[in-house]
């Protein structure tokens, strides 16, 4: 059997057409990404503005069977247990470094967010020797919330410690609940791209300030300023401020800031240069917001 796979819009490599590839493999099928007259098509659609992108496929491959998931198209589609619990094909990207979860869902329900959506409440899920491939020395967790269980968040982590595993979290870590067990923890984890964490809302500054306190005294001042920052989340053009609050209280706290704006709606010119100001960190550390607006709006 010939099974084509479309990666319409991932971000980085697509995990679950990594294990559809590595399901059909064992089954003797011809698989990857450039099979021409293909019996199946599998799709993925990471965001819902491209939506439209596999609109098309019905067309372009009559004789197929079609089935397209992810968030950006239906939260509703899931793939088979036998497929999500299976190791996933490292070479369909050719990759230089493992990719997995070790919990799945979240106990927050963040208006924004899909992953209450799509994952519904926190769970444990796989133990990343389940997903790792030895050949790799760096791996990508994709945990939507690590350290919510700490007790399965000590037995996952001290594992990459002792395997030597450098890491990298796609998600922010949520600061509310960091306490000096994990931040000592965190500590010992080496990782091969900054860890983050997330400041979403105004009223949790309290929360926010004691956590970054927890993590000074684990001795990571410098990772914060350096190595780490902290996601500041901009849902529309009216939380501009907001944003800018938080970002001036995270730098007076000697913590790095990256504005990140809802990607379904447009952009002002507000938002762009307060992106550009606290995303840049040699303008960040250097100079005040107002100064860097000032000047742009000099120029434009």
């Amino acid at each position: 059997m010939k099974v084509l796979l479309i990666d319409t819009d991932s971000m980085i490599p697509n995990l679950a057409l990594m294990k559809i590839s590595a399901y059909h493999k064992a089954q003797g099928d011809e698989v990857g990404r450039h099979i021409s007259d293909p019996e199946i098509v599998y799709a993925s659609v990471i965001f819902k503005r491209d939506r439209h992108l596999v609109d098309g496929l019905p067309f372009f491959y009559p004789n197929a069977e079609i089935i397209i998931g992810g968030p950006g198209y239906d939260l509703k589609v899931k793939l088979p247990e036998e497929i999500e619990r299976i190791r996933p094909d490292y070479d369909l990207y050719s990759m230089d470094h493992s990719l997995g979860y070790t919990s799945r869902g979240c106990p927050n329900k963040c208006y924004f967010c899909v992953i209450p959506k799509s994952e519904g409440a926190y769970q444990r899920w796989q133990h990343p020797e389940e997903w790792h491939d030895y050949r790799f020395k760096k791996a990508r967790l994709l945990d939507p919330n690590w350290y919510t269980d700490p007790e399965w968040f000590f037995e996952t982590s001290q594992w990459f410690v002792d395997n030597n595993i450098s890491l990298d979290i796609s998600q922010g870590f949520d600061i509310r609940q960091i306490t000096p067990e994990i931040a000592e923890q965190l500590n010992k984890i080496k990782f091969w791209k900054p860890m983050h964490f997330a400041w979403d809302n105004e009223k949790d500054k309290e929360k926010v300030l004691d956590g970054i306190q927890i993590l000074k005294d684990a001795g990571m001042a410098s990772n914060l300023r350096h190595s780490s920052f902290f996601y500041v989340y901009c849902d529309n053009p009216r939380q501009h401020e907001s944003a800018l609050r938080r970002c001036r209280i995270l730098k007076e706290h000697g913590a790095g800031s990256f504005v990140m704006y809802n990607i379904d709606l447009p952009k002002t010119q507000e938002i762009i240069n307060l992106q550009r100001w606290a995303n840049k960190p040699w303008f960040y550390w250097s100079i005040d917001y107002e100064e860097y607006d000032r000047g742009w709006r000099a120029k434009a």
